[in-house]
């Protein structure tokens, strides 16, 4: 009856969505992928050590992946095995516990309580005429312990060459069929960054980043490189060589850390986007992209701008376009697009109005310069705070970047700033001459909340301090009801510093943070938006431009001239200002790596191989000294989540992982600790150079003590593998 009820209700769950039964399948045939995957990288290690066991002539008694131990939950007794059989001398079969494999061969054990009754199994009757008790004990010519030591050192590093060998195959073969990447080629520098500081320019190729060095190089792996040297030597510059059409450039980058995770490392490069429309989805809900576009421009590729076409066959073609973008966010331009069918569609995209919560934002002081960049050369200060410039008597921080990000071909920019604090202040006039350095990120796209202009070659802070109210501007009812009731006003006035915006109220069901996408985002105004280093101005006035008009936010606020907090609700109203997004999804660049013969297939998969085998190295070398952290490291359900992840994108990235898998086992299986490869090795390298075996009990004390490190990790890593997903 039980059965008939649960294939009732799957037949009934499968009417209520026609593709129930082929979901169900493709999840099947998912984790069936990456159950295979990952028991292939542990199957082939331990065939290593069973074919030069059986090449030795030592009997193994057991070829498992997977353990299989004895597991009761009270009453419930589990199979040991998910399958099993005997075939010759050998017991071959699938555990139960899917956390590795072993071999049992004949007299050696890794559990050191057996490790007595094995070495008594082992031994056989002796023909010696020596006294019983000082002959030494015969054993079985079969046994582990009974071969030379340097046969004994190939079975058990045996396991640790085959997932070398298998883990470079892996990657030839995903070089094979071809592997998707995105090349590290300088899209953009983040406002205020590292490489923004040094001058990068987008449009170049990153051919060498630190110790690694590739004329087609991933943009993964320079990320990788940057992270990892960033963790290892945090104040020393890092050596990147990035090539133009005019040759290369050397630059020396100290990485910088982001606010939300200090021991992530960057130099603010960013990858660069295709001046193509993404196929799905092609624009953001609400923006103006969105009215202008229509399905049949998803796809599509921007070929012209302002009747500028734009060079497809330019390392990064989409410079000068994202520049025109970004530098004119208040022009209407002119777009051809050349769609998916080859037909050609003219457009206009208008400027996207921008949103406010009627208040301007003071501006901050300078906080970084680019070297020997228009501002530096013009005598310009970290600390500077700029007054005004050419006929803005009151600049406010959001509309000096509108202003002054065009001025590429504009010859001198007047500007005044305050210099030093109290009585020692002073006015200082600077001329800045700017320079046609490209804008192809938004100038308030930083990390830490900065807004810099390429042009003129300074970032500053802007402040969460009110400058002026918008003309425009008016104050809500609550806030006259509040005047009305205590007698004094509740309105936010200048100089008021906003620490938190709350929404109060919720969303039309059809507004775009309503997608699952924005839930952080949503969730976090619904709890209150706390200004920080993280969840800086610039990360709320963006999500505000996605709020609905007429969105009422309660905003807290210090009153330093009177000393007081003060609660007041603002209302999210149109602007006279504009975006400089305006909505468009762009396609992320890709390209394609794939091997032209077998030879350059194992050429890139010896290099792969050795690439994450030196990510291992590194890592482990970082261990010790306290510079990775416990949320850097990952355990079997991190592993299942990342292999799943891989799978899903295609056969090559699967492949790719399992490379970077067999590199962790193999090094990992090799650290010299009792009970792993590395152990053994340990013990039969002293064997080696004494003439004679370890003492047994120190043996014994060694490989136990291993073994409860082993327990006591493997359930670190398993709490840290929960905790990271609740």
């Amino acid at each position: 009856m039980l059965l008939d009820f649960l294939s009732l209700h799957l037949l009934l769950a499968a009417d209520e969505s026609p593709n129930f039964l082929v979901s169900l399948f493709s999840s099947f045939a998912l984790y069936g992928r990456v159950a295979l995957g990952i028991g292939l990288v542990i199957f082939v290690h331990e065939l290593g050590h069973f074919v030069a066991a059986k090449t030795f002539g030592v009997k193994c008694e057991k070829f498992y992946v997977g353990f299989d131990v004895p597991i009761r939950i009270g009453p419930i007794k589990f199979p040991r095995t998910l399958g099993k059989f005997r075939y010759g001398e050998t017991e071959y079969g699938i555990g139960i516990v899917p956390l590795g494999g072993y071999v049992k061969m004949l007299g050696q054990d890794d559990d050191p309580r057996k490790q007595e009754e094995e070495a008594k199994r082992i031994q056989v009757e002796s023909d010696s005429d020596e006294p019983e008790e000082s002959a030494p004990p015969k054993l079985d010519p079969r046994s582990f312990p009974a071969k030379p030591v340097w046969q004994r050192m190939i079975i058990i590093s045996a396991g640790v060459v085959m997932n070398v060998i298998t883990g470079v195959l892996f990657a030839a073969l995903a070089y094979g069929y071809g592997v998707s990447y995105s090349p590290a080629v300088v899209g953009g520098v983040v406002p205020g960054g590292p490489a923004w500081q040094a001058g990068i320019e987008p449009g170049g190729k990153v051919v060498s980043v630190g110790t690694w060095t590739d004329p087609e190089m991933h943009f993964r792996e320079m990320k990788m490189e940057i992270l990892t040297d960033g963790l290892e030597n945090p104040d020393k510059p890092i050596d990147v060589e990035i090539e133009y059409e005019d040759g290369i450039r050397d630059f020396q980058l100290v990485t910088q850390s982001r606010p939300e995770m200090k021991d992530a490392r960057m130099i603010g490069i960013s990858i660069p986007n295709v001046p193509k429309l993404a196929s799905t989805p092609y624009s953001i809900e609400g923006s103006i992209a969105s009215e202008i576009f229509t399905k049949e421009d998803a796809g599509s590729s921007i070929i012209e701008f302002d009747g500028t076409p734009i060079n497809e066959q330019a390392i990064v073609p989409g410079i000068p376009f994202f520049d025109y973008l970004y530098s004119n966010p208040g022009k209407a331009i002119a777009l051809k697009l050349r769609r998916g069918d080859g037909s050609t569609q003219e457009i206009t995209l208008p400027p996207q109005p921008a949103k406010s919560l009627g208040f301007r934002f003071k501006i901050g002081p300078i906080v970084a310069l680019v070297e020997d960049g228009p501002a530096a050369k013009a005598g310009m200060q970290i600390g500077d705070v700029i007054q005004s410039y050419d006929e803005t008597s009151e600049p406010d921080a959001y509309g000096m970047a509108s202003d002054l990000v065009g001025t590429g071909d504009q010859e001198t920019v007047n500007v005044v700033v305050k210099r030093g604090e109290g009585d020692n202040a002073k006015m200082v006039e600077l001329a800045i001459k700017p320079t046609n350095s490209p804008q192809t990120l938004p100038p308030n796209q930083s990390i830490s909340g900065e807004i810099a202009i390429n042009a003129v070659g300074f970032a500053y802070q802007p402040l969460p301090v009110i400058d002026r109210k918008i003309d425009m501007a008016k104050d809500t009812e609550q806030d006259k009801d509040n005047e009305a009731a205590n007698g004094e006003t509740t309105a936010l006035q200048p100089g008021d510093e906003i620490k938190e915006v709350q929404l109060t109220g919720s969303l039309p069901a059809d507004e775009p943070l309503n997608d699952e996408r924005f839930k952080a985002i949503v969730d976090q105004l619904k709890k209150g938006w706390e200004i920080t280093p993280i969840s800086t101005l610039n990360a709320l006035m963006e999500t505000v431009q996605m709020l609905p008009e007429g969105t009422q936010l309660k905003v807290i606020a210090n009153r330093s001239a009177d000393n007081k907090v003060i609660e007041s609700t603002l209302v999210v109203s149109a602007d006279d200002r504009y975006q400089f997004e305006r909505g468009i999804a762009f396609a992320p660049t890709e390209s394609i790596q794939q091997a032209s013969s077998v030879g350059e297939a194992l050429s890139l998969g010896l290099k792969e191989g050795y690439r994450r085998f030196n990510d291992v190295i590194r890592f482990l070398r970082m261990l010790p000294v306290g510079k990775i952290k416990l949320r850097h490291v990952g355990g079997p359900l991190e592993i299942v989540n990342i292999a799943k992840n891989e799978a899903e994108k295609g056969i090559s990235p699967q492949l790719m992982f399992l490379t970077m898998l067999s590199m962790n086992l193999a090094i990992l299986n090799f650290l010299p600790i009792p009970a792993l490869d590395g152990g053994h090795m340990v013990f039969l390298i002293y064997e080696l150079v004494a003439g004679k075996r370890a003492n047994e009990q120190l043996e014994f004390r060694l490989t136990l003590a291993g073994v409860l490190a082993l327990l006591v990790l493997m359930a670190v890593v398993f709490a840290n593998d929960i905790l990271r997903h609740l």
